[in-house]
């Protein structure tokens, strides 16, 4: 049965599917001693970080925004090719904050990323100075809510390869030790189906926009919105505008990307856009052209 667990994060990796890292090498045994290779681990945002010069994005605080399928496979984080972004990420000496890794068999993002003590399941007890360092083990119901949540809003990113070759080939043979299936949920795409370009804000008329592609860009919008609170502004449609082929999608979707990349919320998250009127979208994508 797999165990799930979370663990507190200062950001993401955007759409790169890297590793689980540490401070210390015994942070790094702790987990591997309290888990099972082709666990899950939750990475949620810590709202106060212990260093007051780090600076998260308000809309990344306190939500849960990636999950690792772990194997107990170690590595140094330098022999994934990461570096330090920001100077929070480094510490007095100049060395690198996380050096210590665990080699993930999967990865995932979570689509509009809920806030963590907003989720059924959660109690006061939940937070622990464990989970600050290392992994916490999650209780049933909030685990439960945690793979549901992971079911409707995690999208899967490509696993990060260490430049061992023999690293690399070990998480191909523990994908297949470790088959991933949650409550038999699937989805079995339609390749002949129209794929759209989507504009949803968040509030009638927010200036914070969400641009994809999808089959069903409405039941796209009840997913996102599933797991925010009455309370909070709601996704809403603007424009599903039909494309063609899911590849031609992407293409679009790359396009208005790139375009529009200084509103993005993360160098690397093509998802996300802040400060941007849809109607400006909206022109540059009648100007793509293939």
């Amino acid at each position: 049965m797999t165990g799930l667990f979370y663990t507190y994060v200062w950001g993401t990796h955007g759409r790169r599917g890297g590793p689980l890292t540490f401070t210390s090498k015994q942070n790094r045994t702790v987990a591997i001693r309290s888990t099972q290779e082709g666990d899950l681990v939750f990475g949620v945002v810590s709202r106060n970080p212990g260093d007051p010069d780090v600076q998260i994005p308000d809309e990344l605080r306190g939500r849960v925004a990636n999950v690792w399928q772990i194997s107990h496979g170690t590595a140094d984080t330098a022999e994934f090719g990461i570096e330090a972004q920001n100077s929070w990420d480094r510490l007095e000496d100049g060395s690198y904050r996380w050096p210590f890794a665990l080699q993930p068999i999967r990865t995932w993002i979570i689509r509009d990323a809920p806030e963590f003590r907003d989720l059924p399941g959660y109690t006061p007890s939940t937070h622990t100075q464990r989970a600050i360092t290392t992994v916490q083990e999650l209780g049933d119901e909030l685990a439960a809510t945690l793979k549901d949540l992971l079911a409707t809003n995690g999208e899967e990113l490509e696993v990060m390869t260490p430049r061992f070759q023999t690293m690399a080939s070990r998480v191909n043979q523990l994908r297949q030790k470790h088959p991933f299936a949650l409550n038999g949920y699937s989805v079995q795409p339609n390749v002949e189906a129209t794929n759209c370009i989507y504009i949803a804000t968040l509030g009638k008329t927010g200036r914070v926009l969400k641009i994809g592609h999808a089959q069903d860009a409405k039941q796209r919008l009840i997913e996102f919105n599933k797991f925010r609170l009455s309370n909070e502004p709601q996704w809403v449609l603007h424009t599903d505008q039909p494309i063609g082929s899911v590849q031609d999608a992407i293409e679009v979707e790359k396009y208005l990307g790139e375009a529009f990349a200084k509103h993005r919320t993360e160098t690397n998250n093509n998802e996300i856009y802040v400060d941007l009127d849809p109607m400006a979208v909206l022109t540059k994508l009648a100007t793509f052209r293939r």
